[in-house]
């Protein structure tokens, strides 16, 4: 019987194997068809989803600009927008121009002699001009981050410097307006901070420096003495009341704060006199055997 089977087998393996390669080749279509419409299923099923996804973090950054532009416009930067602050400001630098510390001591909450030393040392600057003032809104409603631009005139310079300065306002208990001087708030100096990096600030601020470098290429004298001007620092006017001051050389000592002054006597380089606060000029009020009397700034330290 197994010769039977060997013999059958012998004659009809030929359509055996033709069979299972018909097979195989079915198995293989059938699978391959499947595997294909299988990924396409698939494909479609993820395309609804990942199409959502891409619309929500579309949607989302849409959203993140229109409130961080929504948040901007709230607070844009405002020109001569409030009466009373530009009127503050105006008076601010009409006084320092003029070296009026009695009027600048009104508009702010805390000039030390540091600041009047600023003002009274800067014997360089004649007047400040056409004063523009943009605000943005501060820690409350009744507050103001300040950028004050204008045209600096300084002595024997023909062409004006334009500048900025920025400044902090608040309405006080009085309910007046001042400027706040005292940049020991860490809070108030991290809004100006934050509001100094807005797009709009960053915009006044290149133009005015683009304004300057224009007036600085126009005139050769401006330009040198805007250079030199960071190196006029005078040590003794910035020395605080009560500190000891040196002669650099030998000096008079006056009674009155002007060339033409009495001599009550005289230092010798090297002496000391305890400064009692700075006068007009640069001439420096001190304590001289007893009595009060001026030195004249540059000669002491």
């Amino acid at each position: 019987m197994l010769d039977n089977f060997r013999e059958w087998l012998s004659d009809n393996l030929r359509y055996i194997l033709l069979g299972l390669a018909i097979l195989a080749v079915l198995l293989l279509l059938f699978f391959g068809i499947k595997a294909i419409t299988g990924n396409s299923s698939d494909k479609k099923e993820n395309e609804p989803a990942k199409k959502t996804e891409q619309k929500k973090e579309s949607t989302d950054s849409e959203k993140t600009d229109e409130d961080k532009s929504e948040k901007e416009d709230e607070n844009a930067l405002e020109k001569n927008a409030y009466p009373e602050v530009n009127a503050l400001i105006e008076s601010f630098y009409s006084a320092w121009g003029k070296k009026d510390i009695a009027q600048m001591k009104e508009l702010t909450d805390n000039f030390n002699a540091t600041d009047e030393t600023k003002v009274t040392n800067a014997t360089y600057i004649e007047s400040y001009e056409n004063i523009t003032v943009y605000t943005k809104k501060g820690l409350d409603e009744n507050s103001y981050v300040v950028f004050a631009a204008y045209d600096l005139k300084f002595k024997d310079i023909a062409t004006p410097a334009p500048g900025l300065s920025e400044l902090y306002v608040y309405k006080n208990e009085a309910g007046k307006y001042v400027i706040q001087n005292d940049d020991t708030n860490a809070e108030v100096q991290e809004c100006i901070e934050k509001t100094r990096q807005e797009k709009d600030v960053t915009g006044l601020i290149a133009e005015i420096e683009e304004k300057l470098n224009v007036a600085m290429a126009s005139d050769d004298t401006l330009k040198k003495f805007e250079e030199e001007l960071g190196e006029k620092v005078n040590t003794a006017q910035m020395a605080d009341n009560g500190d000891m001051l040196t002669a650099k050389e030998s000096c008079n000592v006056r009674s009155d704060a002007n060339t033409n002054a009495e001599i009550l006597g005289k230092l010798q380089a090297g002496e000391q006199v305890k400064k009692l606060e700075n006068a007009s000029d640069n001439w420096i009020k001190v304590e001289y055997k007893g009595q009060e009397a001026y030195v004249f700034g540059d000669l002491v330290q």
